[in-house]
C-alpha cells in the first residue's frame, strides 16, 4: 500500500530589509542618546550650584540618581517613542547617569570647585641641637621647639591653626601657623608643612594639640595629637 505524501513544508524566507527604516531607527536613536549626554550636562551643572551655593552636598548623589527618570516624562515630547520597550529607556538613562557622574567628578574638582577637606599627613617635633635641628619624640621642660604638621589640599591651604589644652584645661587659644618655605632658616625640608615656634618651650604636663586646617573654599578638618613634655 502506497505511503501518502505529506504536506511540502514552506522554507523560511527572511524578511525584506527595509534600509530607509533602519537608518531612520537608528538616527532616532543617536539624537536620543545625544539628548541624554545634553541632559546629563545640565543635571550636573545644577548639582554643580547646589553643592557651591547651598548645603545639600549630601542629596546631590540622590539627585543625580533620580535626574535620568526625568527623561520618561521628557524623551516623549521630543521624539517618537511609542515603539520604546524597556531596552530602549534602559539604554539613555543609563548613558546619562554615567554622564552626569563623569560630569559632576569633574565640576566638584579644580579648576571649577573644591568640596575635599584638606588632609593631614606627619606630625614632627624638633628640638636644636648643637646648631641643628633634629627630629625627636621626647620634650624637656623649657626646651625651645618646633612643631610641625603636614597638610594637604586639592586645591589650595587657606589656613592652619594650632591651640592647646593643659592638663585638661586651656592654654592656648587658636594661633595661625606659618607655611614652612624651601628656605626656612631652620633647614627642614618637606613639602606641605606648617610650623609653630614654641621659643620658650613649655612647662612639664600633658597637652593636647588641636590643629584646624582650611582651604580656599571653606573645607575644613581637625585633628588632635597629644604629648607630654618632661
Amino acid at each position: 500500500m502506497a505511503k501518502k505524501k505529506g504536506k511540502r513544508e514552506e522554507g523560511f524566507t527572511f524578511p525584506e530589509f527595509d534600509k530607509e527604516e533602519f537608518r531612520q531607527k537608528e538616527l532616532k536613536d543617536s539624537k536620543v542618546i545625544l539628548f541624554a549626554v545634553f541632559y546629563a550636562f545640565t543635571m550636573a551643572v545644577i548639582s554643580y550650584y547646589l553643592v557651591r551655593m547651598t548645603s545639600l552636598e549630601r542629596s546631590v548623589m540622590i539627585f543625580g540618581f533620580i535626574a535620568p527618570f526625568g527623561l520618561i516624562k521628557i524623551l516623549p515630547l521630543l521624539f517618537d517613542t511609542s515603539d520604546f520597550e524597556r531596552k530602549n529607556w534602559f539604554g539613555p538613562m543609563f548613558m546619562s547617569f554615567l554622564a552626569w557622574l563623569g560630569l559632576f567628578i569633574l565640576f566638584s574638582n579644580p579648576p571649577f570647585n573644591d568640596i575635599s577637606n584638606p588632609e593631614f599627613g606627619v606630625n614632627e617635633i624638633y628640638v636644636e641641637e648643637d646648631g641643628n635641628w633634629n627630629l625627636t619624640t621626647e620634650i624637656n621642660s623649657g626646651e625651645s621647639f618646633i612643631f610641625i604638621v603636614s597638610v594637604k589640599d586639592n586645591w589650595k591651604v587657606d589656613n592652619v591653626q594650632i591651640s592647646a589644652n593643659k592638663g585638661g584645661s586651656g592654654f592656648m587659644m587658636a594661633t595661625p601657623m606659618t607655611k614652612l618655605e624651601s628656605d626656612n632658616s631652620f633647614n627642614i625640608t618637606g613639602e606641605h608643612r606648617y610650623f609653630f615656634h614654641f621659643e620658650d618651650g613649655l612647662d612639664a604636663e600633658a597637652y593636647l594639640f588641636t590643629f584646624i586646617a582650611e582651604d580656599e573654599q571653606g573645607n575644613n578638618s581637625v585633628r588632635k595629637t597629644s604629648i607630654s613634655v618632661v
